[in-house]
């Protein structure tokens, strides 16, 4: 199995910001992040949703191949927190941690906001597609 987003891609969702250093790490650079994370979610629930629909064996087998694809993606977000020199907790905290700069920051940057508002209504509608995709192989095989 192979992951849909190219070498390119991933290329250039890391290439195109400067990493900055633990300590210097930003507002800005948390927001980035979120929309970069953002964006490779996007990209993974679309080769879920691709890999649900060309699936022509069994739900167990399914989910073996949607693991995998899991796993890739794992470590492709593994990446891309590891270029700006953080870890997925270390940005969890962070931002539980700045809650209130994060607003404030979004509230300056309605553009960057917006952007990060549309991603993640992306990702809910095929998030739902999907469940509606795996309703229905399961509708069939519960009539077989």
């Amino acid at each position: 199995m192979r992951l849909k987003i190219s070498a390119t891609i991933v290329y250039f969702l890391l290439a195109s910001s400067v990493r900055p250093a633990q300590a210097d790490f930003t507002v800005a650079d948390y927001c980035e992040i979120a929309l970069k994370a953002g964006q490779v979610s996007e990209l993974e629930w679309q080769d879920r949703i691709s890999l649900a629909q060309l699936h022509q064996g069994t739900s167990k087998s399914l989910a073996v191949n949607l693991q995998t694809l899991d796993s890739q993606y794992g470590r492709l977000r593994s990446q891309l927190y590891a270029h700006y020199g953080t870890t997925f907790q270390e940005y969890l905290r962070y931002g539980a941690s700045h809650q209130s700069a994060i607003k404030t920051y979004l509230e300056q940057n309605p553009g960057i906001k917006g952007t990060l508002d549309d991603v993640s209504a992306r990702i809910r509608s095929l998030s739902g597609r999907m469940e509606s995709i795996m309703a229905g192989r399961a509708a069939k095989e519960v009539r077989k």
